[in-house]
């Protein structure tokens, strides 16, 4: 089935750059998962972004109605969707520096 979505939205936008592949929830306990290299390969394309499953971060992130930048900005998954936005927007995003302050009241 994903490939068939693949191959689709490849195809009804010929001129524009392919489709990009994001792999979420990854690393579920007692689940079982296709490796991501056979998954790759299936598909024909590599996934830009690979996030793991990280239900503490988006749990507090949703409860508390923040981005999860805001929530764990040194987590994997805050890293892997700003490299995400910098490759839809063309602009690469650069970590925050966090003040004294912000440390201090454990923000930023």
């Amino acid at each position: 089935m994903p490939k068939n979505l693949y191959d689709l939205a490849k195809a009804s936008r010929s001129n524009d750059a392919p489709p990009k592949i994001v792999v979420n929830q990854v690393g579920v306990p007692k689940r079982p998962e296709i490796p991501i290299k056979d998954f790759a390969d299936a598909l024909g394309a590599e996934p830009v972004l690979v996030l793991p499953f990280e239900p503490q971060i988006f749990g507090e992130a949703a409860n508390n109605g923040q981005m999860i930048q805001e929530v764990k900005a040194d987590s994997k998954a805050a890293e892997g969707l700003s490299h995400l936005a910098g490759l839809l927007t063309g602009h690469a995003c650069a970590p925050r520096k966090r003040g004294l302050l912000q440390k201090l009241l454990g923000r930023g």
